[in-house]
């Protein structure tokens, strides 16, 4: 009971509790803290292991009836450890993860206990060999069973504790090394904007980037700047190239990242999808951009987009254009394949008021399949529960042609920090993507009128009446006159760009590398919902829509277009978009 015995004994009791703590925060659905909700739970388990460590050298070193074994062992052990504290300890506090940062500096303290006590009684036990006591030696009042469990104990916590806290520290100290290598190689480009949320309670900051919006443009306001939101899972930098491809076209845009990819802090609440684009409406308006916009929603994004028209402020949007946007996929090819619970949600959609819009009380919950959604959520789950530890810097290495190529290490550095995964967790709803859900809720009779026509078996609304009017100088997008759909079912006649690649939409299994035929009939069904699909929200979303399929190679590279044209073909994408709404 030594002063350094009782400092452990508290710095153990510390570790302790915060790491069951952190297991209890990483465990419930809403962020409590900021950043990765598992990078101190890891730091504090190593902290409790070596504080473990300590203890039991030090009890070791000073018991007349054991003898501390691998004394040279340990005191290497202490210094690999002391050093690992200076490294994971120097890479949080560069990047400026200052909890994680000071939960690794008190490594110090039971790290230089090991290896002090270790040699301490290296030196014991050499005067005691020249003076001929044994090495072990037993009380005569301890029992045999006593006995028998420090000497199992003595050689098998040792090594066990050795691999554990050597195995994942250095795993700490890799992915501590890299996210300070990634934050000092790679310079945020933009601005993080302060949201505020949860009534008011919260702030949290989003990322936005802007390229060729400058003071000039700004200042003018009446020029429209595209504003460019991601796929599920993708950084702003996967956007990149189109963003500067459209820049270089004279049209500024911007790119902005949802709550904790990229470069945006997480926020502190359950993601919900109305929260999110109210987000991304104030960080447009606080950035400041001020003109009218051009909303391009690459997959997701596009039903980002959407939800943007109905609970954002729409009337600032004089175009829209989506890319392989679908409004879930996996209740469509769930519905292509034709399995049964997707019949029974089918009758559920079908049963939905279509008076006026649909109050969200009579919203079913949409789970086609439910294992399907637990199993995406869980994969989710256990990633951003071992990302701090570095195992998934491997993965999301296929970006192949991806444009500009000097930005690929800082794309590839974005899905490798530790709220990568964290971020597609909350966004996907923990138990299922919540985003097509909220949508539903604003479709109106006229849309549903339709997509019943056509038996189609997704809702979504229309783009609202009053969107596109805040733009009307003789500048203004293209009102298309060719190609308006026969059967319009909105009234909203805001320049709508829908372009898909047309890869996803050949039948033919050869020219997919599909031999299988089980599989090509699968595949079959979905090419035939997705074409029909894009030809839903061609017919559905705006008097003023025009379909682009991306069928034949593209100039760019002379190559067919590829589910990933948007950041390997950017310049082109950039100059079929101009040419579509501009003409």
């Amino acid at each position: 009971m030594s002063i350094p015995g009782l400092v452990l004994v508290l710095l153990t009791l510390a570790y302790g509790i915060a790491f069951f703590a952190y297991i209890g925060f990483s465990a419930r659905r809403g962020r409590l803290i900021k950043g990765n909700d598992f990078t101190d739970m890891w730091i504090t388990l190593i902290g409790l292991l070596l504080s473990a460590q300590s203890l039991f050298v030090i009890s070791a070193y000073r018991a007349t009836s054991r003898y501390l074994y691998w004394t040279v062992g340990w005191m290497v052990y202490g210094v690999t450890m002391l050093l690992f504290s200076l490294l994971v300890t120097g890479g949080y506090g560069s990047v400026g993860d200052s909890s994680a940062a000071v939960w690794a500096v008190f490594w110090v303290v039971p790290a230089a206990a090991i290896f002090f006590y270790a040699a301490k009684a290296r030196r014991g036990y050499a005067v005691d060999r020249m003076m001929g006591i044994p090495e072990y030696r037993p009380r005569l009042a301890e029992s045999r069973g006593v006995t028998l469990f420090y000497v199992a104990m003595d050689s098998a916590f040792p090594w066990l504790t050795w691999v554990c806290c050597v195995f994942f520290g250095l795993l700490v100290v890799i992915q501590a090394l890299c996210l300070a290598n990634d934050h000092r190689v790679y310079d945020r480009p933009g601005a993080l904007v302060p949201i505020q949320t949860n009534g008011g309670e919260d702030w949290y900051k989003l990322h936005v980037w802007c390229v060729g919006y400058g003071a000039d443009v700004q200042a003018k306001g009446t020029a429209p700047v595209f504003v460019l939101l991601t796929d599920f899972g993708m950084p702003s930098t996967s956007m990149m190239g189109l963003a500067q491809g459209l820049a270089n076209s004279g049209h500024p845009a911007c790119i902005v990242d949802r709550p904790g990819y990229g470069w945006s802090e997480p926020g502190y609440w359950d993601q919900n999808p109305s929260d999110v684009v109210k987000s991304i409406n104030q960080a447009l308006t606080k950035y400041p951009i001020n003109n009218p916009l051009v909303l391009v929603g690459w997959g997701d994004g596009g039903v980002w987009s959407q939800l943007y028209m109905q609970e954002a402020d729409y009337t600032r949007v004089v175009g829209v254009v989506l890319l392989d946007t679908f409004p879930n996929l996996e209740i469509l090819q769930t519905y292509a394949l034709n399995r049964t619970t997707t019949l029974q949600n089918l009758r559920q959609l079908r049963s939905i008021s279509t008076s006026g819009t649909t109050a969200p009380n009579t919203i079913p919950e949409v789970h086609f399949d439910e294992s399907v959604e637990k199993s995406a959520s869980r994969l989710f789950s256990d990633w951003r529960a071992v990302s701090p530890i570095a195992l998934h810097r491997a993965r999301n290495n296929e970006w192949d042609g991806f444009e500009p190529k000097g930005s690929l290490g800082m794309h590839r550095s974005l899905f490798r920090n530790n709220l990568y995964y964290q971020a597609k967790y909350f966004e996907y709803g923990g138990t299922g993507a919540k985003l097509y859900q909220i949508l539903l809720t604003h479709v109106m009779s006229a849309t549903d009128a339709v997509l019943v026509y056509h038996h189609w078996p997704l809702r979504w609304p229309a783009f609202r009446d009053g969107s596109g009017s805040a733009f009307t100088s003789p500048k203004s997008l293209t009102r298309r006159a060719a190609g308006v759909p026969t059967l319009p079912a909105s009234n909203s006649k805001v320049p709508v760009v829908l372009i898909a690649s047309g890869k996803q939409f050949d039948s033919n299994c050869a020219a997919q590398g599909i031999t299988d035929s089980e599989d090509c009939t699968k595949w079959q069904a979905f090419a035939w919902f997705f074409y029909r699909q894009q030809i839903e929200y061609q017919q559905t979303l705006s008097q003023s829509a025009a379909f682009l399929l991306c069928t034949s190679a593209v100039s760019e590279d002379n190559k067919l277009c590829d589910t990933d044209f948007v950041w390997t073909r950017p310049n082109w994408l950039a100059g079929a978009i101009v040419k579509q709404l501009f003409g």
